[in-house]
């Protein structure tokens, strides 16, 4: 269900009000002193959400958290927390927030029953910026109830929402138990942490991944005068030289049909390479993790009539650039030819006044019917704008 983004339709809107009434009588519930209640009615709405309570250690407001399971629940979640009343008498929070060491070892102990105290930390980067966290456990099988508290583990010391932005895997290893004379083997793993090191680490390791990529800048559009067409199997695509920092991605479509969601992506150039790969995937998705100035990634998606490769190229380069004049709302990160559709990637500055120019612009472009923006967070990956209103194309 769409609530944030888009014209929505008619059963949209009852569904999202439905939600919204919903809400308002399980945050009611929830002053009068009934959690249960509370609990019953947030599922009811989705059954992604659950409602988390932690009360202080001195007894005053405690803290009500709406968790999920699902990044893509979260535009719902917001939708919830924003008809909480100003007198709840809890402070809300959307996701899980950090654990103490000590409390969310005492979860995994009561939850499991592992004892993880002493369990050792290794961290780095994989596809998408990723991190993908092993934790070497003494004594440890490797068994399945292990990586379960491993990663469940991890979560809580980091949090909801950075463990669902950075954490692409959690392993576990088995490690030596040790005792009471400490041996030195010099083919242990270096470099290992300690659990109350993770939060510092993981935080750290984001920031230095941020600023080690470049800073946003106009990205010119492929003008036919300037680059001549050139063939590449079937596909006829821009020469790629223009673009000195741009990769050429070629692939096997998972789809043959235009459902406008890159399955049926044969081709594609691209200044993200890694957020691209991650999103074909289905690797969790975030442009947190590929924009140091906060941009969020998008693709406008249309289903081209034409059959000529040639001429599909020489159409969305048109609107490529058409799009030129958005720079103050937007720059174009990629270009893809699919089997039926065809792409075009974008980095907008500000979701609020740079959506509503997008779908503007390509309108007076005379985009095809079935066609529609949509998002690269996996966060939103229930949301999307058409075109052209009316128009199924979801």
């Amino acid at each position: 269900m769409r609530v944030k983004y888009g014209e929505l339709s008619a059963e949209e809107r009852s569904a999202r009000a439905g939600a919204q009434r919903t809400a308002r009588e399980a945050w009611l519930a929830l002053r009068e002193g009934d959690s249960e209640r509370a609990e019953e009615l947030l599922a009811s709405v989705d059954e992604r959400l659950a409602l988390e309570l932690e009360l202080s250690a001195n007894g005053e407001q405690g803290v009500a958290a709406i968790t999920s399971n699902d990044a893509s629940a979260w535009p719902l979640a917001e939708l919830i927390l924003a008809e909480a009343p100003p007198d709840l008498g809890y402070a809300l929070s959307l996701g899980r927030a950090p654990r103490s060491l000590d409390d969310a070892l005492a979860e995994i102990r009561e939850a499991y029953d592992i004892e993880l105290t002493r369990a050792t930390v290794r961290a780095g980067f994989g596809r998408g910026h990723l991190l993908e966290v092993t934790l070497g456990v003494p004594g440890g099988t490797g068994s399945e109830i292990e990586q379960n508290a491993a990663e469940n583990l991890v979560l809580s010391l980091l949090g909801e929402r950075l463990f669902e932005t950075w954490i692409g895997a959690v392993h576990v290893t088995p490690a030596p138990r040790g005792g009471s004379l400490r041996v030195l083997d010099v083919n242990a793993p270096r470099h290992e942490l300690t659990l109350r090191e993770l939060l510092a680490t993981v935080t750290a390791a984001s920031l230095g991944a941020l600023r080690g990529l470049p800073p946003s800048r106009r990205v010119l559009p492929i003008r036919e005068s300037e680059q001549p067409l050139t063939e590449h199997g079937d596909i006829v695509v821009a020469n790629g030289n223009a673009r000195d920092d741009w990769a050429l991605l070629e692939m096997e479509p998972a789809s043959e049909v235009g459902a406008l969601d890159k399955s049926d992506l044969v081709l594609a150039s691209t200044c993200t390479p890694e957020l691209l790969r991650c999103y074909l995937e289905g690797s969790p998705c975030s442009s947190q993790r590929f924009t140091r100035d906060g941009e969020r990634f998008v693709y406008v998606a249309y289903v081209d009539p034409e059959r000529s490769m040639s001429k599909r190229v020489a159409k969305r380069t048109a609107i490529e650039m058409a799009l030129s004049d958005l720079v103050t709302d937007a720059i174009v990160t990629g270009v893809g030819l699919g089997a039926s559709s065809s792409y075009l990637d974008l980095a907008l500055f500000n979701l609020e006044t740079g959506l509503p120019r997008l779908v503007s612009k390509l309108r007076e472009l005379e985009l095809p019917r079935r066609s529609l923006i949509k998002f690269f967070d996996t966060e939103l990956a229930d949301e999307w704008l058409n075109i052209w209103p009316d128009t199924d194309t979801a």
